[in-house]
């Protein structure tokens, strides 16, 4: 199973706090996704965020999905938008064969200039 961890940036601190886990198991096409309760409390107590911005809310489900959760999916490029060159110019600045949304998220990082969440491997 492949795993990457969705964390947060704190605005004043530049302080990243981890909030949960996405998982794919490729043999059987899911997603899977679960919050980190204490990294989340610790940084609820520390007002590095509030309980509205968090992806879900139950702390002790696993999350389990056929595609990529939502707040993945923002994170990818809508690849209809994409002329076949275009695409393979990306893949290949990506240093990619194929389109992955795992594999892009795991390369860009999901960054996005709407929100201070990143997606991270575990260093």
């Amino acid at each position: 199973m492949e795993y990457l961890y969705l964390k947060w940036i704190d605005y004043k601190t530049n302080k990243k706090y981890l909030i949960g886990a996405l998982f794919r198991d490729k043999e059987k096409g899911k997603y899977y996704f679960k919050l980190s309760k204490a990294h989340v409390e610790k940084a609820l107590k520390e007002k590095a965020i509030t309980e509205i911005i968090l992806p879900f809310s139950d702390y002790d489900k696993i999350y389990e999905s056929d595609e990529i959760f939502a707040i993945f999916k923002i994170r990818l490029p809508r690849l209809e938008k994409y002329s076949k060159e275009e695409l393979e110019e990306l893949l290949k600045d990506l240093d990619m064969k194929e389109y992955d949304e795992f594999e892009y998220l795991r390369k860009t990082n999901g960054i996005l200039e709407t929100d201070k969440f990143i997606i991270e491997e575990e260093k």
